[in-house]
């Protein structure tokens, strides 16, 4: 592969420091000191709203939510509602997207072919596209889900995807503004526990398939910490991952 894109995995990040990572890696990726990147994270309980959200969408209302300890942040992403919690893997690509396809659509079917292939990888049959609809589905019950933002060519924000994660939650919104949606996991279909680790791997290597770029790992600190943003990622977060 004549492409490489950089690999960041980080542990669990509270998702305004996350947001504010993407824009850091999105300013260097533009003014071209870095090459397009994947970060694959998860974030502690938050709900999340896309640009066309709307007041239906919500339940409950947002003091009710924070004070149960679900942070809620209004985005800039495409898409309705959704809920980040630990045990689901979310990847932001931070791309130049005509790099890979000149189509956003094909671009979305990219990212879903990457959840796709990575949930077979586990044994659950029948991940699928749902007509109609943005994301991963199995048996006709959601477990990945898409939120892009495109600007000036370049890509932020991205999938998630449902693995150990409590689902209770979703209960509190209409998922992507789908009315009666049910939401499933890899745990809750295969009912055990799936390493997280091995899910990034998993993810990192069909993303490497799917998009044709050598991913290069950022384990090694001496990547990174001459770069403007390495202030912003999680020392902590980042040590937990790495050494798990």
């Amino acid at each position: 592969m004549s492409r490489k894109g950089l690999l960041l995995q980080l542990d669990t990040v509270e998702y305004g420091e996350a947001w504010k990572l993407q824009k850091t890696l999105l300013d260097a990726r533009v003014s071209g000191k870095i090459e397009d990147c994947l970060v694959l994270l998860q974030h502690p309980p938050t709900f999340t709203y896309g640009r066309r959200y709307k007041e239906a969408n919500l339940i409950f209302n947002r003091e009710l939510y924070e004070s149960n300890g679900f942070a809620v942040y209004k985005t800039d992403r495409g898409g309705l509602a959704t809920y980040h919690s630990p045990g689901q893997v979310v990847g932001y690509p931070i791309v130049r997207m005509h790099t890979y396809t000149k189509d956003y659509y094909q671009y979305l079917r990219m990212l879903e072919e990457v959840m796709i292939r990575t949930i077979l990888d586990f044994g659950v049959n029948k991940a699928e596209r749902k007509e109609g609809y943005t994301g991963v589905w199995v048996n006709e019950v959601k477990i990945g889900f898409i939120g892009v933002r495109l600007a000036l060519g370049y890509t932020m924000h991205g999938f998630s995807l449902n693995v150990n994660n409590d689902l209770s939650p979703f209960k509190y919104i209409i998922p992507c503004g789908i009315q009666g949606v049910k939401i499933t996991s890899i745990r809750e279909i295969l009912n055990t526990n799936i390493d997280i680790k091995e899910v990034y791997n998993k993810l990192a290597n069909h993303y490497s398939e799917v998009f044709q770029v050598q991913m290069i790992t950022m384990e090694n600190r001496d990547l990174i910490k001459d770069m403007e943003f390495y202030e912003t990622i999680h020392e902590d977060s980042y040590t937990r991952f790495i050494n798990s």
